[in-house]
This record gives C-alpha cells, structure tokens and sequence, in this order.
C-alpha cells in the first residue's frame, strides 16, 4: 500500500474528521473511502462516454425527456 499525504486547511479536517467520527470511521478510512468512490465514479463515466461513442447508448435532450415524460409546459 503506498502512502498519500494531503494538506487541508485547519478548518476542513476539522470538518473531515467530524464527518468521519459521526459514520463510525476513522478519517484514514473515510479518505480511502471516498478514494475509492472517485475512481469508481470515473470508471463508471468513462464506460458510459464509449457507450454513447460507440452508438450503443443514446442520450437525449432536456426537451425529450420533459416530452416523454409529459411534463412539458
């Protein structure tokens, strides 16, 4: 495992280690956690940018959704 130091403002680990203790987490695993969303969050949005690519996913403008769904105005 390797080691990543980061320098927060005295007020944001205040706050940071506030959210970690109120979940029950110490802050190192509330920062391996939050690592580990982020990268799978990005994996995530690169598969679905191929997908639309590619042609095997569509995507659909605000005025589609808001017609399909019958909420136009």
């Amino acid at each position: 495992m390797s080691q990543l130091i980061i320098n927060l403002t005295p007020e944001l680990q205040e706050r940071f280690n506030f959210y970690a203790l109120s979940g029950n987490e110490t802050p190192e695993e509330l920062a391996i956690r939050l690592c580990e969303e982020y990268v799978e969050d990005c994996d995530d949005a690169d598969r679905i940018s191929a997908e639309i690519d590619s042609g095997r996913m569509k995507t659909y403008s605000y005025a589609e959704v808001r017609e399909r769904l019958a909420l136009a105005d």
